[in-house]
């Protein structure tokens, strides 16, 4: 008998692999980064991350009023928190805000086993303190953040006007050159943080983008999931 199980536990042992391996975890709709444990990513959408992940992420988490996304024809802009009314013969951009978006902390994340669940918590919903917020942010890191450096060189000043009863807000451009669509949408496409933000933290992981971070569980230790 003890010979028998002998031959029949390896043989289980494998049929369990093969399993694991044919059947591994659903993950769709879900990404998930394995780093060594000293060298985490540190999401900071206003500054150069440390490694290339660290910018790559920032791009799914956060939304700028225009976001970057690659097509078959190259890189472009599309609708992110805003949308392009238009630019007029003294420079002034305007751009129409989003009402319909929430930020990630409206949601309860959790797990139930392998399975993500989402339910809604209480809604926070995007505004244009936000974005107040982020342009302070940005203007005060100075040197430090890109965005810094290409605000400075379109905009006349780190603010604009509105929101008006179209929920409308206006840029005032600099006038010593003419704007194209595309290069405003690159101005403005600085990622937003929520106003309720700590201005010097380390670390943000709270957007409005199409992926949300998880819970971190022990299972998953040195891994980022979204």
């Amino acid at each position: 008998m003890q010979k028998n199980l002998l031959y029949v536990l390896p043989v289980l042992v494998l049929i369990l692999l093969l399993v694991m391996f044919l059947w591994p975890e659903n993950l769709s709709n879900r990404i998930i980064f394995p780093y060594i444990s000293h060298q985490k990513p540190i999401l900071d959408p206003h500054l150069p991350g440390a490694d290339d992940l660290s910018d790559k992420l920032d791009e799914v988490l956060f939304d700028g009023l225009f976001n970057l996304v690659a097509t078959p024809s190259g890189i472009a802009y599309e609708d992110g928190l805003g949308e392009l009314v238009g630019i007029d013969d003294r420079k002034v951009v305007t751009v129409k805000l989003r009402t319909d978006v929430k930020w990630h902390n409206s949601y309860d994340i959790s797990f139930d086993g392998a399975e993500v669940l989402v339910a809604d918590a209480s809604p926070v919903p995007f505004v244009v303190e936000d974005l107040a917020f982020s342009l302070r942010r940005i203007q005060r890191l100075g040197s430090l953040s890109r965005d810094n450096i290409i605000v400075a060189q379109a905009l006349q000043s780190f603010d604009f006007e509105g929101p008006d009863e179209s929920n409308q807000i206006r840029f005032r451009f600099k006038t010593d050159r003419d704007w194209q669509d595309d290069e405003i949408k690159e101005i403005l496409s600085f990622k937003i943080l929520s106003q309720s933000s700590e201005i010097a933290a380390a670390e943000h992981n709270i957007g409005t983008g199409s992926y949300m971070v998880t819970p971190a569980i022990e299972e998953k230790q040195d891994t980022i999931e979204y």
